[in-house]
């Protein structure tokens, strides 16, 4: 089998508990190199994963010859995209894509010029069970509403229960910040004069839900409502899908420690909801839970698809995708669909606080 040498830009926490630990499972990948600003992260996984190189500035790893493709975990995803593209590497670029759309089309730009392959790493598409829902969904009959939900503490409360990360203590506070404020710069473009932090929690946590929502259902017609309340902390919008479907889209940070995202269809006799696991238990299934009438009674069933791993299921879709020289699923079209659609809900709620 042929391995496909890739370079990890990014060792914090998502690259800590889910990346480096499936990459390094499967057959079909070699790790020849990692990135990251802190010494003290890259000796550690470095020395855990058997990497030799292990460069404290990513243009280094993009540069190297040995690299055939990226994966971005770091926050600086349009810059380091753009040079990756250029450096000939493709890419698999965790969600979401950018901050705007400005980012999203300067990226397509270098990937399309480059003839390289870009992925966005929307692992809940390649989830078992969202793909059998998915397909009972689209054959639904009279749908009439969808309801997706995300609630959770941003995974802060059950993280230490799984998983011992490890920080970048050796990192000096001025350079966590400079690396903060490029990122709150590409939200301040969708903002404006607004708080950027009413648009971060809609970003980063409601990304993977627009993702799945736009994957079953397609693109809204219009977003007819949006609010954003307690800091960017709730939000709620309505999305007008025409024929007379409407979809609540619901995006909350609390202190709960349980992980509460669903995805709900209701069609006139039957409602199919998706419910999905904490993304860092491994193996965990998604439930999908049908209820429907059937002559004359009700009926109601759990199915559990399988208990593969969506994060596993998309590295071996990007190294197929590599190998053969075909589009992803989540590919830059997809990235760019998911970021004009989360600005939408944003501006929705920009203009109508702005007519207050």
């Amino acid at each position: 089998m042929r391995k496909l040498k890739v370079g990890v830009i990014g060792c914090g926490q998502v690259a800590q508990i889910v990346w480096l630990p499936y990459i390094h499972e499967l057959d079909e990948y070699d790790i020849v190199a990692i990135s990251d600003i802190s010494l003290k992260l890259l000796d550690y996984y470095g020395n855990l994963y058997g990497v030799k190189k292990c460069y404290r500035d990513w243009h280094e790893l993009i540069n190297d010859k040995e690299v055939e493709a990226v994966i971005v975990l770091n926050s600086n995803h349009t810059e380091v995209c753009i040079e990756a593209a250029k450096a000939g590497k493709h890419i698999l670029v965790e969600k979401p894509l950018c901050e705007n759309i400005r980012q999203a089309e300067e990226i397509e730009k270098a990937v399309t010029e480059n003839n390289v392959l870009l992925m966005v790493g929307e692992m809940k598409r390649y989830d078992s069970g969202y793909k059998y829902a998915r397909n009972l969904i689209q054959n639904m009959k009279g749908l009439r509403m969808i309801r997706s939900r995300d609630v959770c503490d941003g995974l802060a409360a059950s993280q230490p229960e799984i998983y011992e990360s490890r920080r970048r203590t050796d990192v000096e506070q001025s350079v966590k910040e400079k690396i903060n404020q490029n990122f709150n710069q590409g939200l301040k473009e969708v903002t404006g004069e607004l708080s950027e932090n009413l648009y971060f929690r809609l970003l980063l946590a409601g990304v993977h839900d627009i993702d799945i929502l736009r994957a079953a259902f397609g693109e809204p017609e219009k977003v007819s409502y949006s609010d954003i309340w307690d800091d960017g902390n709730m939000l709620m919008a309505e999305l007008d899908y025409g024929n007379h479907v409407k979809a609540i889209f619901e995006v909350g940070y609390t202190n709960q420690k349980w992980f509460d995202e669903e995805l709900t269809a209701y069609g006139l006799d039957q409602t199919i909801t998706v419910k999905f696991p904490h993304p860092y238990i491994r193996n965990c299934p998604t439930i999908i839970k049908i209820i429907e009438n059937k002559d004359g009674r009700i009926e109601e069933r759990e199915v559990s698809v399988a208990f593969d791993e969506a994060f596993r299921n998309e590295l071996l879709h990007f190294y197929q995708c590599v190998i053969e020289n075909k589009q992803p699923e989540t590919n830059i079209e997809e990235g760019k669909k998911d970021i004009r659609l989360l600005n939408d809900i944003f501006q929705c709620y920009a203009r109508r606080i702005n007519k207050c």
